[in-house]
Parts: structure tokens; C-alpha cells; sequence
């Protein structure tokens, strides 16, 4: 036996409107983008930046979603052509470097490992 109409028609709307809800909570983050990454760049913690928005009314939604569009849309975007204008290093982007770290030449891929010597060296066991 199917659903009545009117249910069907209920869990529709439900539906559209949970989509709508979702585009809006995005668009508003989008709004705020460039100002919540300067903010994150400054130093302030995302729960600071959700707090002041949301107490402004400028965001309605979570601070889970909040975490969510900040890793997607600031700390890990998903664009595969890089502009000149992107080739600029912020602190967000700056990449970590080891300074004792070795850069080898060769094109192995090996991990250095531990190679055993079973014949001990006597001014290592002092």
C-alpha cells in the first residue's frame, strides 16, 4: 500500500526545505569568507570567530557546520588550477620545512631503516 498524497507532499517540502536551509548556511559562510580567513590569519580561534558572528546574527547556523565550511572552503580547498594570484604564501599555507632534515637525489622511494649489525662496536658500548 503507497503513502497518501499529503504525506508524500509533507516529506517533500521537509526535504526542499532542509536543501534550502543548507544552500543559505553556505552562502552565508561564503559571504564571510575572505573576513574569517584574515580573522583565523590574525590568530583568533574558529570558536571566537563562530561566537562573534553568530551573537551578530551574521551566521544561524552550528558550530559544527561552521568547522565544516572552514576546513572545506579556507583550509583545504579543492581547486586543481592554481592562479597567480593563489602563489602567494599566507601563514595558513605556509609549508613546514626540517631544518635536519636530508634531501637525497636519487628517485627511490625507500624509507631510510635501521640496518642491524650483529658485530658490536665496543666504543659504542662504553
Amino acid at each position: 500500500m503507497s503513502k497518501k498524497l499529503t504525506k508524500l507532499i509533507a516529506e517533500a517540502e521537509l526535504k526542499r526545505t532542509q536543501q534550502v536551509a543548507g544552500i543559505k548556511n553556505r552562502s552565508a559562510f561564503l559571504a564571510l569568507r575572505e573576513d574569517i580567513k584574515e580573522a583565523m590569519i590574525d590568530g583568533w580561534a574558529l570558536k571566537q570567530i563562530y561566537r562573534t558572528l553568530h551573537s551578530q546574527n551574521k551566521i544561524a547556523f552550528s558550530y559544527q557546520t561552521f568547522v565544516n565550511y572552514a576546513n572545506e572552503l579556507i583550509l583545504k580547498p579543492k581547486s586543481l588550477a592554481i592562479t597567480s594570484t593563489q602563489n602567494a604564501t599566507s601563514p595558513l599555507e605556509q609549508k613546514v620545512t626540517y631544518p635536519n632534515a636530508k634531501i637525497t637525489n636519487d628517485n627511490s622511494h625507500e624509507l631510510p631503516g635501521f640496518i642491524f649489525n650483529p658485530i658490536a662496536n665496543k666504543e659504542d658500548l662504553i
